[in-house]
């Protein structure tokens, strides 16, 4: 650990020893870490008020690992299928010594934040990774020249506080990665939930695992998937070591009560279907509030990959928010609470696979927190576990698709986490014989105007921007990492909630039931040699034809129709959706 944990103490300054007071020049060379130009950059948020100087903040502190550059060479042999190393995983030791930072970059930041007055033993970590502080408004303030704003959202209650722009001194850029909360606007509720109750009480699905295939048409049971992407015959064997995980943030809470309900109706072999609960960072477990996103993520990864043991996280820093004195307005960023966290999970612990449905508009996400969260997750394919994250359910965009520069150009607008290159991103379809986009809503696809194409898709995304010729030219960045990667269902889901039957639409059906397929293949490759997966996407891109390519529908945003699905990849579906037989046969 980089320092131990305590209560915060401030020293006086006058007490500190010389050496430091002669940094004072080097502290006040400050130079802009973050910057939205003036402007809110989400029309979400509006400015409120002046936070009270004495309000605490839970300050972040992302450090700058020694060798990050050496953790992505060994994520890209152990998930290259073609490579030696492929499948032979790092330890949770191995990582924590690559994503550790320099003794410099400790030293460094040990001696601002003692120059600040703020004492070793004030300062926490999760890992070594970050620190964290807990500070008076107006001490971050003069930390980082900066000044806080409280700002609300539009459509809730809900209050922040954040600032336009944050500096730190000069010579802190090389050692600190990111400072949080500052310039991050898109926590909290204006994190796209990507689900959506369609009906209550739906009477025309199905009511036993006896699916005749036409009704699949209209209403998605377990039965209808294990069907279509032919996992129906396996049957878990490495149950004591493979595990599933799935996120839960907005204080959404996943009922037992609502499980054992759903596998009766749905899924009756799935005797004694349970979940565990994780929480972290003061999240809840209110079994009397199901929520419909958390009851569709576990109910569905159990109607795939039970009896798979599977952790429901649900992780804190969300509305509904108590404020108290010390604490008015929420300033936690739930994202980075979960990473944090997941780092310190013991191997043997940690699942093989997880499943995400939340996400923002990659515009309003800081590049400095973008590449702070995209680096963390590229951390857990290094480990061995395959990430997947909802695609998003607005095409190619949401609303006007105006950017938020200053200049109000229109261009597409894709969605973060799923642009980041290290996840394994899920767009969604419906229907049978055909299976084709989803047409209820345009699903999220596009490319990423933050990071760049990895080579593992060059190939694929190559052919498609050939095909497309000048359809779209200049609103999208053609270099850009494209998504999604793989897709499956969306639409008509049968979820239970509350004791009733909802009828649930959105890229988040697709998710946990691509990551139910995963689960199972992760139990097949740990039967095979004792190895998981970890990273997909490079074994996906190489092997396109164990998916079933989606060559119909439209993801249409921003004013326009979008892309279009067709033969190969496309950023509508992706390579397609899975074929478990066929998985089985490339791992």
């Amino acid at each position: 650990m980089l320092l131990s944990s305590a209560v915060l103490t401030i020293l006086p300054l006058a007490a500190l020893a010389s050496p430091l007071s002669s940094r004072s020049a080097l502290y006040a060379d400050c130079k802009t870490k973050h910057s939205w130009g003036g402007s809110v950059p989400s029309s979400a948020w509006k400015y409120h008020s002046t936070p009270d100087p004495s309000t605490l903040l839970n300050l972040r502190l992302g450090l700058r690992p020694s060798n990050f550059d050496a953790l992505l060479g060994h994520l890209s042999e152990t998930s290259d299928p073609f490579h030696e190393r492929y499948g032979k995983h790092l330890s949770k030791e191995q990582v924590d010594e690559l994503m550790r930072p320099e003794d410099e970059t400790i030293q460094e930041v040990k001696e601002w934040l003692n120059w600040h007055g703020i004492e070793d033993d004030a300062v926490s970590t999760a890992s070594d990774r970050s620190v964290t502080i807990t500070i008076p408004v107006s001490l971050a303030e003069t930390m980082l020249n900066t000044t806080y704003h409280v700002y609300a959202h539009t459509k809730t209650d809900e209050t922040i506080i954040r600032t336009l722009e944050y500096s730190l001194p000069r010579h802190l850029h090389d050692h600190i990665n990111l400072v949080s909360p500052t310039t991050y606007f898109g926590t909290t509720r204006s994190m796209k939930v990507t689900s959506f109750v369609v009906s209550k009480g739906a009477s025309s699905g199905p009511t036993s695992d006896v699916t005749p295939p036409k009704s699949c048409a209209n209403t998605i049971t377990p039965t209808c998937l294990q069907d279509l992407y032919n996992t129906a015959g396996y049957v878990p064997t490495q149950t004591a070591t493979n595990k599933i995980g799935i996120t839960g943030y907005l204080e959404q809470f996943a009922s037992l009560a609502d499980l054992t309900t759903f596998t009766k109706q749905f899924l009756p072999k799935a005797t004694n279907a349970t979940f565990a609960v994780e929480l972290i960072n003061g999240g809840e477990n209110n079994q009397n509030d199901p929520g419909v996103e958390a009851n569709l993520d576990t109910q569905y990864a159990t109607g795939m990959a039970f009896p798979t043991p599977m952790i429901f996280y649900s992780t804190g820093g969300s509305p509904p928010f108590i404020p108290d004195d010390a604490t008015p307005t929420n300033t936690n960023e739930p994202y980075l609470n979960w990473l944090d966290f997941i780092g310190t999970v013991p191997d043997n612990e940690l699942p093989n696979t997880f499943s995400t449905s939340y996400g923002d508009d990659e515009q309003t996400v800081p590049l400095d927190y973008a590449t702070e969260v995209c680096n963390l997750l590229a951390t857990l394919g290094t480990r061995g576990a395959s990430v997947m994250f909802s695609s998003g359910d607005s095409g190619v965009g949401p609303d006007t698709c105006e950017t938020n520069n200053g200049t109000n150009k229109v261009i597409f607008q894709p969605a973060f986490p799923a642009s980041c290159p290290f996840v394994t991103s899920v767009g969604a379809t419906t229907g049978i014989a055909p299976e084709i986009a989803v047409n209820q809503f345009p699903s999220g696809g596009g490319f990423s105007n933050v990071f760049q194409q990895p080579s593992y898709q060059s190939t694929a995304v190559a052919a498609f921007l050939k095909k497309l010729g000048k359809t779209n030219a200049g609103l999208f960045n053609p270099a850009g990492r494209a998504y999604p990667d793989v897709s499956a269902q969306g639409q008509e889901f049968q979820v239970i909630v509350g004791g009733e039957v909802n009828s649930v639409d959105g890229t988040s059906c697709a998710s946990p039931t691509f990551a139910g397929v995963i689960a199972l293949l992760n139990d097949f490759k740990l039967a095979k040699d004792g190895t998981t997966l970890g990273f997909l996407n490079p074994l996906l891109y190489a092997n396109p034809s164990a998916l079933n390519d989606i060559v119909t529908g439209t993801n249409e945003g921003c004013g326009t129709n979008g892309f279009s699905a067709g033969t190969g990849w496309d950023p509508v579906t992706g390579l397609g959706t899975p074929n478990f037989v066929k998985l089985q046969a490339i791992v």
